[in-house]
């Protein structure tokens, strides 16, 4: 149950831990999830696609998101022998909320994940949007871990850019003052698109199609990315809005790690005609964090990583010799 201007509203799928459907499972023959507890007995989730035990990635979802965004990987993983993993940050999908969840948080979890799979060479990173801070905070955190990062369409550290959020306001993205100034209305705004998601999916997609570039309705259109969009958006919510807010206030304010604290090989990549994300966000961090690489996309959106094209950019970059 979410506080919404002082009314609840229930915004819970049917089950905790939804499993694939069944024309979706067979569409994507390599995908599996899984669910275990932690040390401190909290539940985790991830989901896993591509190839089995080969070149290990671990990619960090969006905001909405959940690991059902793996799907979008599917085919190109398989095709270039990646085992992609993406798990699941609290009060998204199946993992546990935990109250006051930090960048750090997520980067202990990942540490947990990678023991548990039993793996002892370094993996790459990859973080989409939201995904961006808690990939970078692995890198941060267990840079022994970690051989490539890629950070796509993400914010910048906060603590590290005074004008971040005047930039957001800028951009129609009020979102970072109003969860300072007014919180209870932030909390009912996020709620109220959780809600949508489960109840109004349609109208939930021509508004994302209205808010996103002309390239981005492109990738929206193309076969099959509705059904996986709205899958994912919708288990992003499962258990209401809880997990959202604090992944998004939590990013929005200063990071507790510096961005020159990253030391693995980092590639950056903006679209030019995002409208979900400042891309003066991407020109921070790439004077920032040391020896990063900067790609810039003139004539795409927010939703590049979508396209086969350029999954293989960013995917192929990790998985270089």
């Amino acid at each position: 149950m979410m506080l919404f201007l002082g009314c609840y509203i229930e915004v819970v799928a049917d089950e905790l831990c939804a499993p694939l459907p069944d024309e979706l499972s067979l569409r994507y023959g390599s995908y599996e999830q899984f669910q275990a507890r932690n040390q401190q007995g909290r539940q985790i989730s991830w989901s896993r696609v591509g190839a089995s035990n080969q070149r290990i990635v671990f990619y960090a979802h969006g905001n909405p998101g959940s690991r059902f965004e793996a799907l979008f990987f599917h085919d190109y993983a398989l095709s270039a022998g990646i085992t992609l993993y993406v798990l699941e940050r609290p009060g998204f999908g199946c993992s546990d909320y935990k109250a006051e969840y930090s960048l750090s948080d997520y980067a202990e979890d990942t540490k947990w994940l990678y023991q548990r799979l039993g793996l002892n060479q370094p993996v790459s990173l990859m973080g989409w949007s939201s995904g961006g801070p808690p990939s970078l905070a692995v890198a941060s955190y267990y840079p022994a871990l970690v051989r490539r990062v890629v950070v796509a369409s993400s914010y910048s550290n906060f603590g590290e850019m005074p004008s971040a959020k005047a930039l957001m306001k800028q951009y129609h993205r009020p979102g970072p003052l109003l969860s300072d100034k007014t919180p209870r209305l932030f909390h009912g705004l996020i709620s109220m698109v959780g809600w949508a998601s489960h109840k109004l999916p349609n109208v939930y997609f021509k508004v994302t199609e209205q808010e996103v570039s002309l390239s981005d309705r492109t990738i929206l259109e193309q076969p099959g990315v509705k059904a996986l969009f709205l899958l994912n958006q919708e288990e992003a919510f499962a258990q209401g809005a809880h997990g959202a807010i604090q992944d998004l206030t939590t990013q929005w304010q200063p990071w507790p790690f510096g961005l020159r604290d990253v030391s693995s090989q980092v590639l950056l990549v903006q679209g030019g005609e995002d409208k979900l994300v400042p891309k003066e966000f991407v020109f921070h961090m790439a004077q920032a964090i040391p020896g990063a690489q900067l790609e810039f996309l003139s004539s795409e959106g927010h939703l590049y990583p979508l396209s086969k094209e350029y999954q293989k950019v960013l995917l192929g970059w990790l998985i270089e010799d």
